[in-house]
């Protein structure tokens, strides 16, 4: 009997195109593959076929410990009581759990591999090469490390004791495209910047190590959001920020990458933001001094407002053309166990559909 899949939920949150929160369950295995086709990207899916022996030679997990969003708003979104800065810091787990969660994910991945017929070369193989001992020393250090990015502040673990590299996403496959550019919003510009000129050794180890195993380099990067935030774009209620305490694995930077031993690179990748069951309890931490400081600060606008118009209708330049603020604060209280029970059960569900779509990537 094939096992059910694990239910999971897809999440519109605040880095994506505000929507309704979708509970999706695939009951067989034909249910499986078309929920795998729909939720996973693959990116030069011709490379994935060839692949029957990875080397994992990187495992980072960010843990975003305090999400964050941000907006300027307008006269009518104060009005209507919209929120310009809303904050979910995680509370209740550990940077030990964080370490145990990110090594029992490099377990199931591993598992999973293997599972589809992909040899998956053993660590002690990897660390024998003396490329591997070179990489290693060029790893960030020390370990978490912390980003306060513009999404929020995030510790990044790596797992097993492998090395961590902090690349930019959006430079692993250079991609044409059109409208806005997509960024990785989980790294500091300081680390986008300079990991630009640490790539290239990074690849040039990579590219050895690939070659002397005969085996395709295998770079996982898992992004876990504790709590979530998603904003409501709909006109009456344009500004307002629903708060849930649930975790969420990351569209785009939740990713399998591939690089094969003669150069060719692929991504798997989710490409929507699959949020788990509740892991706690949500409470609204804001102070008292805060709301009194938006209050007086948006009161103060008002005026600055009113008087800015006057002065153009009067056809003179205030210059003027500031917005309004509203701070909510929340913490995500986690019970340890349900927390890391319900991480380590959706990314089993999520391993199996990297999985299948490595086998069957499609064109």
């Amino acid at each position: 009997m094939k096992p059910v899949i694990k239910k999971l939920f897809i999440a519109t949150t605040f880095f994506l195109t505000a929507g309704t929160v979708a509970a999706l369950a695939a009951e067989s295995e034909t249910d499986f593959k078309e929920q795998a086709a729909r939720l996973v990207k693959v990116e030069n899916p011709e490379v994935l076929p060839t692949i029957k022996r990875v080397v994992i030679t990187s495992f980072m997990v960010d843990f975003v410990s305090e999400l964050k969003y941000s907006k300027s708003l307008t006269g009518l979104d104060a009005l209507i009581g919209a929120d310009s800065d809303v904050a979910i810091r995680l509370v209740g787990s550990s940077n030990e759990q964080f370490q145990a969660i990110a090594d029992s994910f490099y377990e199931q991945t591993v598992e999973q591999l293997q599972a589809r017929g992909i040899e998956v070369v053993g660590r002690e193989e990897l660390a024998a090469l003396p490329e591997f001992t070179e990489l290693a020393a060029s790893g960030v250090m020390p370990l978490p490390s912390e980003q306060d990015a513009k999404a929020g502040k995030g510790l990044f673990f790596s797992a097993k004791g492998l090395p961590l590299h902090l690349i930019d996403e959006t430079q692993f496959i250079t991609t044409i495209s059109f409208g806005k550019k997509k960024e990785d919003d989980y790294l500091t510009f300081g680390t986008r910047f300079s990991g630009g000129f640490t790539a290239a050794q990074t690849q040039q180890l990579e590219s050895r190590i690939a070659k002397q195993l005969d085996a395709t380099l295998l770079k996982v990067r898992l992004t876990v959001l504790g709590g979530q935030l998603t904003p409501d774009t709909s006109f009456w209620t344009s500004g307002k920020v629903t708060t849930r305490a649930a975790a969420s694995f990351v569209n785009f930077v939740t990713r399998h990458a591939f690089i094969t031993p003669d150069g060719n690179k692929a991504r798997v990748s989710l490409q929507e933001t699959v949020a788990t069951d509740e892991i706690g309890v949500l409470i609204n931490t804001t102070s008292d001094g805060t709301k009194a400081v938006d209050t007086a600060k948006n009161v103060a606008l008002v005026a600055l407002n009113v008087a800015s118009l006057a002065a153009r209708l009067g056809g003179m330049r205030s210059g003027y053309t500031g917005g309004f603020s509203a701070t909510s604060e929340y913490e995500c209280r986690v019970q340890p166990e349900l927390f890391e029970k319900t991480l380590l059960s959706h990314h089993q569900t999520i391993a199996r559909m990297f999985g299948e779509r490595l086998q069957n990537p499609g064109q």
